[in-house]
């Protein structure tokens, strides 16, 4: 008996799988325990941020219109200064992040003249 080989063909198969994920972007704000008075910059809490956005995200403070003129926001390394419109830019990040952050506040001339801050995030 002969046994003669037969090609055997490899068989290939390709298969395309797409996963769309929904951009979710959120801050919280956690105030500080203190609310001594000081000279300088105020320690207002922290602020928890997140935003899984690929091409990354805004951190914007709302406040009243006509308050804060002057005052200056900074949150870890970034800093805006208030010019009383209601609302800044904080910070930008470049990529989706994941970060917990200090808040601190330097008044300006009229003082702290509202006791509303409110923050969001806004993917790009």
């Amino acid at each position: 008996m002969v046994a003669v080989g037969t090609p055997v063909r490899a068989q290939t198969a390709a298969h395309n799988l797409r996963v769309t994920v929904p951009v979710t972007c959120e801050v919280s704000y956690r105030p500080s325990q203190s609310n001594a008075a000081t000279v300088g910059p105020v320690m207002l809490g922290h602020l928890n941020e997140y935003c899984n956005a690929a091409r990354g995200y805004e951190l914007i403070v709302h406040y009243a219109p006509g308050t804060l003129r002057g005052a200056v926001l900074a949150v870890g390394g970034d800093q805006v200064v208030l010019n009383g419109s209601g609302e800044a830019v904080i910070s930008r990040a470049a990529g989706a992040r994941s970060r917990n952050r200090e808040l601190l506040a330097q008044p300006g001339n009229a003082g702290f003249d509202t006791d509303r801050l409110s923050f969001r995030v806004l993917p790009l």
